[in-house]
């Protein structure tokens, strides 16, 4: 097998639009939509995929609290921060992330992986997305914190957690999807 290389554009979470051919020829044979129709469904499929809504629902809050708050009067804006506690939520979406992924890291790729050696490199992307997404975690948690310390709240402040924040869902979206696409056909497979 040839040694997997996550920084290539088909691999990365930030360059890729969908899966490379060589990850997809290595998965189980499986269609999205009639994932809720299968057996298995309502066992650890449903629960993986009500989690990973839980964490889209979550980042999307996140992104679009921040937006909103440019669209404060400067005199508001500190404020409007404590009424939505975004900075809380933040925190907590973080925390939830970086659970889930800790789980799957120590837990199920590596029985997956035993499962299905073929699926190596899939479960390889599936971890260089999480390294990808711990570092963006870290960025969002720091400017969370710089934005709690700063008094007055600086207007640009919240216009760089706001893009940093729609970046990181659009990471959030990128990896959650393909690893449904990797890991929900294999649960489905074994409950």
């Amino acid at each position: 097998m040839t040694k997997f290389k996550y920084k290539k554009p088909e691999n990365h979470v930030k360059k890729r639009s969908e899966l490379s051919p060589a990850i997809k020829q290595t998965l189980l044979e499986s269609i999205r939509e009639d994932w809720p129709e299968h057996p298995r469904y309502r066992g650890m499929a449903d629960f993986w995929l009500g989690i990973h809504r839980s964490l889209l629902q979550g980042s999307h809050q996140l992104a679009d609290g921040f937006e909103a708050l440019l669209d404060s009067p400067p005199s508001e804006i500190q404020d409007a921060l404590s009424a939505k506690k975004l900075q809380q939520f933040g925190n907590h979406l973080i925390g939830h992330l970086h659970h889930h992924h800790e789980i799957e890291d120590h837990n199920y790729f590596p029985q997956f992986i035993q499962l299905y050696p073929n699926m190596e490199h899939a479960i390889n992307l599936l971890d260089g997305d999480h390294q990808v997404l711990h570092q963006a975690l870290e960025d969002t948690q720091l400017a969370l914190v710089d934005l709690l310390a700063q008094k007055p709240i600086d207007r640009d402040m919240i216009a760089q957690v706001a893009k940093g924040s729609r970046e990181l869902e659009k990471i959030i979206t990128r990896h959650l999807w393909d690893e449904e696409e990797i890991i929900i056909p294999i649960l489905l497979e074994h409950g």
